[in-house]
């Protein structure tokens, strides 16, 4: 499998006063482009997508309209979007049922609102092959939050926050391991 990996697209920032909304089509015309002439199977958006957690109409119509000409342009690509910190997490991932029909995996917090445990099978997800066989398993960890990690209990330490960083480390590392496992348990020879 050929994947592209990409992040911090940054859709809707504006620059010293300037809008980049020329420049960002010119980026995604040139993604479009070399996701066709590279024949890439799987394309990763790894967070960032858009610059504020609030974008503008006019940012996520470029999102929408790009997802669907990659999809006319190169049918069978897997697309994995996660949330950055610029995103906001619900807002990234409330579109995501209609996403999917254009082979885009969107997932912008680690669990469903109110439940607080990872949702694992939403976070690993089979990249096909032209053939329509699960070839790989991409591990969609989005931007984590305090809120999103699970509680580790830590020695004392010298301050509190250094306790707090040292409990946030902890349960990045133990989110981190249990998808691995999952995905692990996933993996066929």
């Amino acid at each position: 499998m050929k994947l592209l990996h990409t992040s911090d697209w940054h859709l809707g920032q504006i620059l010293h006063q300037h809008e980049r909304e020329a420049e960002h089509a010119r980026f995604l015309a040139w993604l479009l482009d070399t996701l066709q002439a590279e024949q890439i199977d799987a394309l990763l958006v790894a967070g960032d997508v858009f610059d504020n957690t609030n974008p503008s109409a006019a940012s996520q119509a470029m999102l929408y309209r790009f997802l669907a000409q990659a999809r006319q342009r190169v049918p069978h690509l897997n697309i994995v979007i996660t949330a950055g910190n610029h995103d906001s997490p619900g807002r990234l991932q409330a579109p995501s049922p209609l996403l999917a029909e254009f082979g885009a995996h969107v997932v912008g917090t680690v669990g469903n609102p109110g439940d607080a445990s990872p949702d694992l099978a939403r976070l690993v997800v089979p990249l096909r092959n032209r053939a329509g066989d699960v070839a790989a398993w991409c591990m969609a960890v989005p931007f984590l939050r305090p809120a999103d990690v699970p509680r580790v209990e830590v020695a004392d330490s010298i301050g509190s926050d250094s306790k707090a960083e040292d409990a946030y480390a902890a349960g990045t590392h133990a989110l981190y391991a249990r998808v691995y496992a999952h995905a692990a348990s996933l993996r066929q020879p």
